[in-house]
């Protein structure tokens, strides 16, 4: 699947990097959300009396200020990409810019293909008459059976308006 040695070595990096980078932002939101609990405390300190704890206050009000402040991050991430639409752009922006998203099939996208769009297209081909348009159509569906054998489009065979998002030199199979 990989031509060189390095191309390895460069797969495996990327794969630690995306793994650390998911994980820095989840990471960051526990610490600021333990940090900002151990600093509210004391400011709230005084209205949870010591006589009435049976173990000592801080040990229970703590783990319920850092659920609070989890669900109140929670609350406004929600609120800022699903009614806001933030990040709209972005998501769409990945999708297009991703090399495997342009060219390559998801599993979904082959098995409509396999099941659905080329029986149909197999069927109109089988009762069109003799002409140019069986033979463009007889074309058409080879194409496409080349492709998903492939499990990619080839940019050769991109529109040339749309090869612009063919963004990779690496045809191969993910």
């Amino acid at each position: 699947m990989y031509k060189d040695e390095g191309e390895k070595i460069r797969k495996f990096f990327n794969e630690q990097y995306v793994k650390m980078k998911r994980l820095a932002a989840v990471g960051s939101l526990i610490l600021l959300a333990v940090n900002l609990s151990f600093t509210v405390y004391p400011f709230i300190e005084f209205r949870f009396p010591e006589n009435i704890w049976i173990i000592p206050r801080a040990w229970l009000v703590i783990p319920l200020l850092l659920f609070f402040i989890i669900l109140l991050i929670w609350i406004i991430s929600h609120i800022y990409i699903k009614k806001m639409e933030m990040y709209r752009t972005e998501s769409r922006a990945d999708q297009l810019y991703n090399p495997y998203c342009v060219y390559a099939f998801n599993p979904f996208q082959e098995m409509w293909w396999r099941h659905i769009y080329i029986p149909q297209m197999e069927g109109i081909y089988h009762n069109m008459e003799e002409g140019k348009e069986k033979d463009k159509l007889k074309s058409k569906i080879e194409m496409v059976n080349d492709w998903l054998d492939k499990g990619y489009i080839p940019k050769k065979d991109f529109p040339q308006h749309l090869k612009k998002y063919y963004i990779t030199d690496k045809e191969q199979r993910l």
